[in-house]
């Protein structure tokens, strides 16, 4: 008897840390690497370096949330497996080393990340997939321009040289506090963001777009905590604070604006904003464009409804096949104004 219970007391020992291990986070290790040019700066080397090995690190931690999937019974396609991994994959520690070999200098940056799998509930994080998708792309976005801006930073020489990596300095920078604060707003820690993306709205030497982009993030995280007036408050900042919106997405302010103005039933305004957003984005969000047209219809009932033309309409985004009713739409709009009827149509446009 004193056996059999020594054995079922190691054997539940067993099983209890058996299931803290399989409770612990994943952690994961990753490297980049960046071979510095002539005149490269250390510093862009660096931060090149890590980009690289942030990507690694998602990619290693999807394979984690694609086992965890299985378990749960969910099918997850290769964008929701990117989606979520990229919001759940946390940095605990990173190194940088330079490395001189055979007369060329490299910089390589390796990060240790945990992936927490048994604390994130995937399916809330699915049913909350267009939202997160949205806050991905943007990541997905800024992390395309720093690359964009590392390959003319590559080619370029002597004062152009220097002018360009001044301001890619200041993009790594600003982008790493804009990715880690648009993570932890995918992963519900709204307060977290707020905290840290004051600190860049306090600090006076953030000007310009980098700023109006704060703001816009503040109200992003304001905004999931149902703070609809401190949101409001913040995207007005961001769009009177002067901006490219071609270097930060402060445009986006107007759709979230347009969607808290919807729902206090202020028609005309909600209608305006989403408008507004539609027309800076890049005509590929349906959500959006829906959002709009039932603005529109509330804010102006009694009208006509517009002749629609095809680019009114959501298109697919690129790689996504023909769209043919754009062509055809096209087609026929050409053959009406040759054939000279389209003096005898009346459209009602509507300012």
């Amino acid at each position: 008897m004193g056996r059999f219970l020594t054995g079922l007391l190691a054997a539940i020992m067993m099983f209890i840390g058996t299931v803290a291990c399989e409770a612990a986070p994943q952690v994961i290790t990753a490297s980049g690497t960046y071979t510095m040019g002539e005149n490269d700066s250390p510093k862009i080397a660096k931060d090149a370096a890590r980009q690289e090995a942030m990507r690694v690190a998602t990619e290693k931690a999807g394979v984690y949330v694609e086992s965890y999937s299985k378990t749960q019974n969910m099918q997850l396609s290769e964008d929701d497996v990117k989606v979520i991994s990229g919001a759940i994959l946390k940095v605990t520690d990173e190194k940088a080393e330079p490395d001189l070999t055979n007369g060329v200098w490299r910089y390589k940056v390796t990060i240790t990340a945990e992936v927490d799998t048994d604390n994130i509930d995937l399916k809330a994080m699915m049913d909350n997939r267009a939202k997160l998708e949205k806050l991905q792309k943007e990541r997905d976005e800024l992390k395309k321009q720093n690359e964009e801006l590392l390959e003319k930073y590559r080619k370029a020489k002597g004062a152009e040289k220097d002018k360009i990596g001044t301001k890619l300095e200041s993009q790594y920078d600003l982008g790493q506090v804009f990715d880690r604060c648009v993570a932890m707003i995918q992963r519900g820690e709204q307060s977290r963001a707020i905290s840290e993306l004051s600190q860049v709205i306090g600090d006076k030497s953030v000007t310009d777009s980098p700023l109006a982009y704060a703001y816009y993030l503040r109200g992003r995280a304001y905004y999931e905590l149902a703070e609809y007036d401190m949101a409001l408050e913040n995207f007005s900042e961001s769009q009177r604070t002067p901006h490219n919106d071609s270097i930060y997405p402060v445009w986006r302010s107007h759709y979230y604006r347009g969607l808290i103005y919807y729902d206090r039933r202020r028609w005309q305004d909600a209608y305006e904003e989403l408008k507004l957003a539609w027309d800076a984005s890049d005509h590929t969000d349906r959500e959006m464009y829906q959002a709009m047209q039932r603005a529109e219809e509330m804010a102006y009932p009694q009208a006509e409804p517009e002749r629609r033309g095809p680019s009114r309409q959501p298109r697919r985004p690129s790689g996504g096949g023909i769209d043919w009713g754009h062509i055809l739409g096209e087609i026929i709009t050409g053959a009406i104004n040759e054939s000279g009827l389209a003096s005898d149509i009346q459209i009602t446009v509507r300012n």
